[in-house]
Order: C-alpha cells, then sequence, then structure tokens
C-alpha cells in the first residue's frame, strides 16, 4: 500500500507527458511526431525532478524533527542525571550522619546509595549510545591527583592511566581511622588499586587485582589492613566494597574496549558474603553487567567459605549461571578438595609464596610437591601463588610449575584513573 502512495504524484507528470508525446492537444498534433516526443520528456523530466525537489524537502524536514527529538531526548537524560547525582550527594552526606544511629539504618542508606549508583551508570550508558561518543565524565571519578598519571600496561595495547602509590599514614588510632573510613566514603574517596597477575614464566601480564585505598585529605592513604577490622565492627565493610565493585565495573568496561583480554580479581568480604541483602542487590547488578563475566574473577576467602550456607552456594550458582569465575583466597588449610571447588566453579586458587615453598619443602605436599599443580590441572583449576617479592622466591616456586604470580617483584599496587590512555606495547 505504501509503495502506491508513493506512485500516485508520479501520475501527475507521467501522464500529461504521455499524452504530449502522442500528439495532444491540436497545436502539438500538427508538429512533427519527434517535436510530440520531445516535448513530451521535457514535461516528464520537469516533473520528475519537482517531484524529486519536494521528496527531498520532505525528508530533511522529517531528518530535521528526528535529530530536534533525539536532542531533547539527551537534554532530559542529562537533567534526570544531575538530578540523581544531587541525590548521591545527599546519600553520601547522610553517611556523615550515622555516628551513634542503629546499624539498621547504615544498611538503608547504602541500599539507597546502590540503588541510585546503578541509574546513574544507565544513564551514562544511554547518554553515550544516543551520542554515539565516549562519557568522559564520571561520578565516581575522584579529584585529580597532583601525580602526572602513567599507563599502567595491560599486556596487549591497553592502558588505563594511574598514578603511584600515594604514602601510607601511620600511627593512626582506632577513632581516627574510624572518622578517616567516615570521610572517605562520604567525599568519595575510596579508590581502587590494581595489581598485576602475570603468567609463568613468561611474566606477561594477564589480570589485574583490585584492591581498595582510603584516600585522606592530606593526600595520604590508608590500606585495608588498618581498616578492615575496624570497618567491620562498625558496618562499614559492605559500603566499600559496593564502591570499590562500582569503579571496577567502571575501569574494566573501559579497558575492555581496546582490550577484551584484560580480567579483574575482585575480592568479596566474608562481612559482604553474611549480608543477605547486599548480596542479592550485587547479584543483580552482575546481572546488567554480564558481558564481563569472561573479564571478572570473584575472590572469596577460604574461611568464609567454610561457613557458607546453602543460600549462599545458590547465589554463587546464580553467579557461575551469569558465566562468571571464581577464585579460592587466602588459604590457610593445603588439605584441598579440588573437585568440590570444580563443581563449584572455582577455577584459580591462591596461595602465599613463602607458605606453598615451606610446605614443598617440609613435605607437606606429599613426596611431590607438583602433585598438587597436577591435581588442579585435572580439574581446570589454574594456580596462582602470590606476594612473590624477589627473584630467588620466583625460582623456588617456578619449580612447582604455577600457572600465575603475583608480587612486588611483577609490579606494586597503582591507583587506577579512569581515563584509557593510548596503546602501550
Amino acid at each position: 500500500m505504501s509503495g502506491i502512495r508513493a506512485f500516485l504524484p508520479c501520475l501527475l507528470y507521467i501522464v500529461p507527458a504521455a499524452v504530449i508525446a502522442g500528439g495532444w492537444p491540436p497545436r502539438i498534433a500538427d508538429l512533427p511526431p519527434e517535436t510530440a516526443l520531445i516535448f513530451g520528456l521535457l514535461v516528464l523530466l520537469a516533473g520528475a525532478l519537482l517531484h524529486l525537489a519536494f521528496t527531498t524537502s520532505r525528508s530533511r524536514e522529517r531528518d530535521g524533527g528526528e535529530v530536534a527529538g533525539a536532542l531533547d531526548s539527551i537534554s532530559h537524560l542529562e537533567q534526570v542525571q544531575r538530578r540523581l547525582e544531587g541525590d548521591l550527594a545527599q546519600m553520601r552526606n547522610a553517611l556523615a550522619d550515622l555516628q551513634g544511629h542503629p546499624q539498621h539504618n547504615v544498611g538503608a542508606v547504602i541500599a539507597e546509595v546502590k540503588v541510585l549508583q546503578s541509574l546513574v551508570e544507565r544513564l551514562y550508558s544511554a547518554r553515550a549510545g544516543a551520542a554515539e561518543m565516549p562519557v568522559t565524565s564520571n561520578t565516581l571519578a575522584a579529584p585529580a591527583q597532583a601525580s602526572t598519571p602513567q599507563p599502567v600496561d595491560t599486556g596487549s595495547g591497553a592502558a588505563a592511566t594511574s598514578v603511584p602509590m600515594p604514602p601510607v599514614a601511620e600511627g593512626l588510632d582506632e577513632q581516627t581511622i574510624l572518622d578517616l573510613v567516615r570521610e572517605g566514603l562520604r567525599e568519595n574517596a575510596v579508590e581502587l588499586a590494581l595489581q598485576p597477575i602475570v603468567s609463568l614464566p613468561q611474566r606477561k601480564r594477564r589480570f589485574f587485582e583490585c584492591f581498595s585505598r582510603v584516600r585522606t585529605h592530606d593526600g595520604r592513604i590508608i590500606v585495608p589492613e588498618q581498616y578492615l577490622d575496624v570497618a567491620e565492627r562498625h558496618g562499614l565493610i559492605t559500603a566499600i566494597d559496593n564502591l570499590l565493585l562500582f569503579r571496577c565495573i567502571q575501569t574494566l568496561r573501559r579497558l575492555r574496549k581496546s582490550n577484551a583480554n584484560i580480567g579483574f580479581f575482585l575480592n568479596i568480604s566474608p562481612f559482604t558474603l553474611a549480608d543477605r541483602g547486599f548480596f542479592s542487590d550485587f547479584i543483580q547488578l552482575m546481572a546488567q553487567n554480564i558481558e564481563l563475566a569472561p573479564a571478572l574473577v570473584f575472590e572469596f576467602p577460604q574461611r568464609a567459605l567454610g561457613e557458607a550456607d546453602e543460600s549462599l552456594w545458590r547465589d554463587l550458582d546464580r553467579l557461575a549461571q551469569m558465566g562468571f569465575r571464581f577464585s579460592l583466597d587466602q588459604v590457610t588449610d593445603l588439605d584441598i578438595d579440588a573437585a568440590t571447588l570444580s563443581g563449584r566453579h572455582f577455577r584459580f586458587l591462591k596461595l602465599e609464596a613463602g607458605r606453598v615453598t615451606r610446605a614443598a619443602r617440609s613435605g607437606l605436599l606429599g613426596h611431590d610437591p607438583k602433585l598438587l599443580k597436577r591435581t588442579l590441572d585435572s580439574y581446570a583449576i589454574d594456580l596462582i601463588v602470590e606476594r612473590i617479592e624477589t627473584e630467588p622466591m620466583l625460582l623456588e616456586v617456578l619449580d612447582l610449575h604455577v600457572d600465575f604470580g603475583q608480587g612486588f617483584l611483577f609490579g606494586e599496587p597503582r591507583i587506577a584513573k579512569m581515563e584509557i590512555a593510548g596503546a602501550h606495547n
């Protein structure tokens, strides 16, 4: 039907042209047939040109309306985003007033922050899609550091800008640490630090582990060893894990635009695992970012999994069904059931270099220290040895034929920035 409607205007010049070419009106009939045909063709050509000009004008008007509508949509998204960012600022300010309030209020505020953060993430994606341009603004971006950013080479041509780790604030009492953590959450000063995990023996960077660092007002940082116990006792670990998760997802999204092979390890604390409300929201967030599943590995402490109940295993199974992989971390018991781990979708096992080399020397790994590695291989579990600090320690680790290594020998943690630098080989 639409084709017929499009053809009808053509009849307005095709019919007259045919009549004229056929020798009508009488004045034309007195002319030679060739001349009448030429007049008919001229009428046909003139009508076609007028039709083309008219349709082109209508098309431009229609396209202009669509562009105006798209610009209106983008403007609306920007307005909604600004409102959400204002709401986020209010939520952060509310965190500052939580001292002395009941614990459930902390969870309520954190839940609202998570929802608002998720909405802002979607708005950024919508704006990027509508404008077909990369988003450069970032709600969670930290204030610029004074240091000149340096590239963190991912080993495959992509790099995220980073700065060296600021000095650690030493000699702080518990109350000061608690105040700094609260201030860091309120001022969005929970930084993402990345440390490379390399393949052995090639030393090629294959993954990065994500760590949290809380920046103080004077430019120093406090590290998890200082604030974890304090933050757990005051119910702030979930908030820290939440902000670190968003930083990790944002950085990974940007890196994967130029390097689809890079992967991040993200540690989930026992305190966060025990927060069933947060973990449910966490799974929903991962479902919205399922495209990151091949590049995101969640780490769980051995102690926390030993205390896991069936509901937690069901939640982990839901994550695994989305394609996310798991890693067992903070291993203290070397009596490892590789079959059960593999069945629970664990694809990595982390051991400290000092612990595994001492166990190998003392016979705790059996008569053949390489047996552990062969057993893990048979269940498709890769072995990562962390805290490798010296070349002699690396040589001893290499005797066990491990898959990956991590430690200051291969690179210290560095504060990651959100922008993507140029390619580096």
